[in-house]
């Protein structure tokens, strides 16, 4: 009888040993599991953000210098796992040269050296990384004209780091300085692990300039974007944080939900004393180097 008891208490204090390592880890995939996928997502969005602050800050930097020929900016491709029990979030990364609908239009009246209206069309190339975050918010960046918009829905966007945009206002005196940037290449898409480098190749700049005289100079953007509500945003708070609230005015004004097609922003600036517009193109070429 006392064996037999011995074996009762033992078969009783395994099964009691299994059930608690079995609630100890049906809290730690229920709670702990989850906190720590999303730090590490988390950690990873904020990778993102700094890969495209260095990717902006190269290519301003070789449009202003015209040097050096060729940057490399590195983009981590996925966060990290727990091992064995999640595996890591892997983000995707596109260049796309020519996307549809997206594009930026420039007329300003007079033109350059007090000619007619001086109008051009640039059809713009975007950079863009997709975050498929499962425990973290889902994320969407993308680098186009000059700007990083950073996108968790179709109303939640911010222009993250803006475009180069000077505004000087002196008194009635206005001044608008505006960069617009082109990214050529070849279209790729890269979905892997590690580190993927993302190399820009300076092409060139020009710039443009109109000046009043007698007539005030007045500048249209119209710009194709997915992104509405970030530009809506952006253009509003810079002429009015500059003081020129009054030079401004948009169409929409306020923010429109974006949707699968391109959204069109059009604005409208009035009675400057002067305007430049400052085009640059780069080549971008991803993970293999520049051509």
């Amino acid at each position: 009888m006392s064996r037999q008891r011995e074996g009762v208490v033992a078969v009783v204090g395994t099964l009691l040993s299994l059930l608690v390592f079995l609630a100890l880890f049906g809290i730690f995939i229920t709670q702990f599991l989850p906190l720590w996928m999303n730090e590490n997502e988390a950690q990873f969005t904020g990778q993102t953000q700094a890969s495209f602050a260095g990717l902006k800050s190269d290519v301003d930097l070789q449009a202003t210098l015209g040097a050096p020929q060729s940057m490399a900016t590195p983009f981590t491709m996925a966060s990290q796992g727990v091992p064995l029990l999640a595996q890591p979030t892997p983000g995707v990364l596109s260049f796309i040269p020519a996307q549809p609908g997206v594009y930026a239009n420039v007329s300003v009246t007079p033109g350059p050296a007090n000619s007619h209206t001086f109008f051009q069309n640039f059809s713009l190339g975007v950079v863009q990384m997709t975050l498929s975050n499962r425990y973290y918010s889902p994320q969407t960046f993308e680098f186009e004209d000059d700007a990083v918009i950073q996108s968790q829905s179709s109303t939640s966007q911010i222009v993250l780091y803006p475009p180069s945009l000077s505004i000087n206002a002196t008194g009635t005196q206005v001044g608008v300085s505006l960069t617009l940037l082109q990214l050529a290449g070849n279209a790729s898409q890269t979905v892997s692990t590690g580190t993927q480098e993302v190399y820009t190749h300076y092409l060139f700049t020009q710039s443009y300039t109109s000046n009043s005289s007698g007539n005030a100079v007045t500048s249209v953007l119209r710009l194709g974007t997915y992104f509405p509500c970030a530009w809506i945003s952006f253009l509003t708070n810079a002429f009015q944080n500059a003081g020129a609230g009054a030079h401004l005015s948009l169409s929409p004004s306020t923010c429109s939900a974006s949707t699968s097609t391109p959204s069109l922003v059009v604005a409208t600036i009035s009675s400057l004393a002067s305007f430049t517009l400052l085009v640059a193109e780069t080549q971008i070429v991803v993970g293999v180097g520049v051509e």
